[in-house]
């Protein structure tokens, strides 16, 4: 007669199978995880991409709004409203 019992056989396949699918299951976390970061960290670069843009955008009309209109108060000090200074005249205005 055996030392084991007939259901043994089947319970320890019970136990190896389940192992097998945690092993399985941990595996697929462990990827989704992974997956995860990867598309977290590429939400992240093109927000930081667009927040760039958008920063360089707005600097940039901020600037031109600026500039345009202290180059016009120079240009109506120097000739008028309707001519704008050539080089020249703009060099001695700021020196003078």
């Amino acid at each position: 007669m055996s030392s084991r019992r007939p259901g043994s056989a089947l319970i320890v396949l019970l136990l190896l199978s389940t192992l097998a699918v945690a092993g399985a299951l941990a595996y697929q976390a462990q990827s989704a995880a992974r997956s995860h970061r990867a598309t977290a960290e590429n939400v992240l670069r093109d927000y930081a991409t667009f927040a760039s843009w958008e920063l360089t955008r707005l600097a940039r009309r901020e600037l031109n709004a600026v500039l345009g209109s202290q180059l016009a108060r120079l240009a109506m000090s120097c000739h008028g409203p309707n001519t704008l200074p050539d080089l020249i005249q703009l060099r001695h205005a700021k020196d003078g």
